[in-house]
C-alpha cells in the first residue's frame, strides 16, 4: 500500500486547537470522576487488522483501568485522511490518529497536533536505551523539523519476491546485487515465450505507486536523497543513474510497466519472474500464484553505493484540542502500544513489522514458520522514510512522471529529473 497524497489544513485552522505541553506522569479524568476516555482515529478496519488492533486495546484496557480506547476505524487512508481533515474544520479531532509523515507536517504547520518531546523525554518517557530500541530508518521517521510529533505504528517495507522453481530450472542465482538482478531479468526475457524480468506500476502525478517508490529505493542504493537542503534533489547524479538503469532494462523489455500491481499479475501467470513490492504484498502475492509454484523472497538487491529501501506505513499523532488528562493517557498507550512485547504481537498477527528491535528475538517461533517476514524486519536497518515535509506525496508523483516520461515517452533521463525537480519545487512551494 503506497502513500495517498498529503494535505495542509488550511491556515484559518492554526490557533483553533491550543498546542499541548508537558502533563502528570499518571492519566486521571478531568472531573476526577471515572476513567479517561481517549479516541484513536485508524484505518485497520478490515480482517486481522481489525481483530488484532481491538485485542490489543482490550489488553491495555485491562491493565489500565483509568484509561478507555475508543477506536475510530476507517475503511480506507483517503477516507481517513478526510475523516481527520473534517473532524479538525469542525472543531471534534481525535485524541490521535494513524498518519502519514506528510501529513503530519501539515497538521504541525498548522498548529493541530503537538510535538511529542516532553511525553517522550518526561518522568514517564522513554531512557535511552529504549529509544536506541527503535530501528534507526523509524526513529528518525518521528521528527518533523527536528522535533519528534510523531510516534510509530504499523510500518513494512520492500522485498524482492520470485519464482523460485523458475530460478532453479534455469540454474539462476538469486540476485544479491542491482547488477545481477539486470543479468537475471534479462536472461529471462525472451518475446516468443512471452516473459520478462519484472512488471512495475510508477503510477501519476496524482498518485505515486509501488514502481516510483521502487526507483526511490534504487536512487539510495546508487547513494543519492531524494532532498538537499530543503528542497527536492531530483537531478543529482545517483538519481540519473538510477533513472538510466530502469531504463535501459526498459528498453530490453526486462521492465515492463503497467497498472494495478503487475509485478503481482506478471508473477502470478509466470510471465514475470520477480516482484518487488512491500512485505505486506505477501498474502496476495501467495493467492495470485496459487500454488503454480514456489514463491521465493529475499532482501532487495544492494547498489553500487549503498543498500537502498522505503520505509512505508503509517505513524500515530496527537492533536492539540485534547485535554491534558486526555494527552497523558493517550501517550500511556501508544507508549505500551510500541513496547517490545505489545509491537511483536502486533507484528506477527498483521504481516506488518516491529518497530523495536529487540522485538525480533520475541518474534523466532513465528519467524521460523515466517522466514519471509524476518527478510523484511532485516531490512529496517537501512529502510528510511520519504523525507516527512508537507505536500512531498505530490512531489514524488513528479517522480512518477519522469518514469514514465524516460521510458514510455524516450524523453532524456536528465531533461525528465530536471522537469520532475522543478514541479517538485514548485509543488512544496505552494504548501
Amino acid at each position: 500500500m503506497t502513500k495517498k497524497a498529503g494535505i495542509a489544513l488550511a491556515t484559518s485552522l492554526v490557533g483553533v486547537l491550543a498546542a499541548g505541553c508537558g502533563a502528570p506522569t499518571t492519566p486521571s479524568s478531568s472531573t476526577g470522576s471515572g476513567p479517561v476516555a481517549i479516541s484513536f482515529m485508524e484505518a485497520m478496519s478490515s480482517g486481522a487488522l481489525s481483530t488484532t488492533l481491538q485485542h490489543l486495546v482490550a489488553q491495555f484496557e485491562k491493565s489500565h483501568k483509568n484509561i478507555k480506547v475508543q477506536l475510530i476505524p476507517e475503511p480506507s487512508y483517503g477516507v481517513l485522511q478526510a475523516k481527520i481533515e473534517a473532524a479538525v474544520s469542525a472543531n471534534n479531532a481525535p485524541t490521535i490518529a494513524q498518519a502519514y509523515e506528510d501529513w503530519a507536517a501539515g497538521y504541525a504547520k498548522s498548529g493541530v497536533i503537538v510535538p511529542l518531546t516532553s511525553y517522550v523525554h518526561g518522568s514517564n518517557g522513554l531512557s535511552s536505551s529504549q529509544t536506541a530500541d527503535f530501528w534507526p530508518g523509524i526513529w528518525q521517521d518521528q521528527m518533523l523539523n527536528g522535533k519528534q510529533y510523531m510516534f510509530p505504528f504499523n510500518k513494512s517495507d520492500f522485498v524482492m519476491y520470485y519464482n523460485a522453481d523458475w530460478l532453479k530450472k534455469g540454474n539462476l542465482v538469486v540476485p544479491i546485487t542491482w547488477n545481477q538482478f539486470a543479468q537475471v531479468a534479462q536472461k529471462v526475457t525472451s518475446a516468443s515465450a512471452n516473459t520478462w524480468g519484472v512488471s512495475i506500476d510508477p503510477g501519476s502525478t496524482s498518485e505515486a505507486a509501488n514502481g516510483t517508490y521502487l526507483y526511490v529505493a534504487l536512487i539510495r542504493a546508487y547513494g543519492g536523497h531524494l532532498m538537499k537542503n530543503g528542497k527536492p534533489d531530483f537531478d543529482s547524479k545517483p538519481a540519473q543513474e538510477a533513472l538510466q538503469y530502469l531504463v535501459n532494462l526498459y528498453k530490453s523489455g526486462a521492465v515492463k510497466l503497467g497498472t494495478n500491481y503487475p509485478g503481482q499479475t506478471a508473477l502470478g501467470s509466470a510471465h514475470g519472474l520477480f516482484d518487488l513490492s512491500t512485505i505486506a504484498s505477501y498474502y496476495y502475492n501467495q493467492q495470485a500464484i496459487g500454488g503454480k509454484f514456489k514463491l521465493g523472497i529475499a532482501p532487495f538487491p544492494k547498489g553500487p553505493v549503498a543498500d537502498g529501501n522505503v520505509l512505508q506505513g503509517t505513524n500515530i499523532v496527537m492533536f492539540s484540542s485534547a485535554t491534558s488528562a486526555q494527552k497523558v493517557a493517550a501517550w500511556t498507550f501508544m507508549k505500551w502500544l510500541d513496547s517490545p512485547a505489545h509491537t511483536a504481537y502486533w507484528a506477527s498477527h498483521t504481516g506488518y513489522l516491529p518497530v523495536r528491535k529487540s522485538a525480533v528475538s520475541l518474534m523466532q517461533s513465528y519467524y521460523n514458520g515466517h522466514p519471509y517476514q524476518k527478510i523484511a524486519a532485516d531490512s529496517l536497518a537501512y529502510a528510511k522514510e520519504v523525507p516527512p515535509v508537507a505536500g512531498f506525496s505530490q512531489a514524488i508523483g513528479d517522480l512518477a512522471n519522469a518514469i514514465q516520461e524516460a521510458t514510455v515517452g524516450h524523453q532524456p533521463v536528465s531533461q525528465a529529473l530536471s522537469q520532475a525537480e522543478t514541479q517538485a519545487e514548485s509543488a512544496l512551494a505552494n504548501q
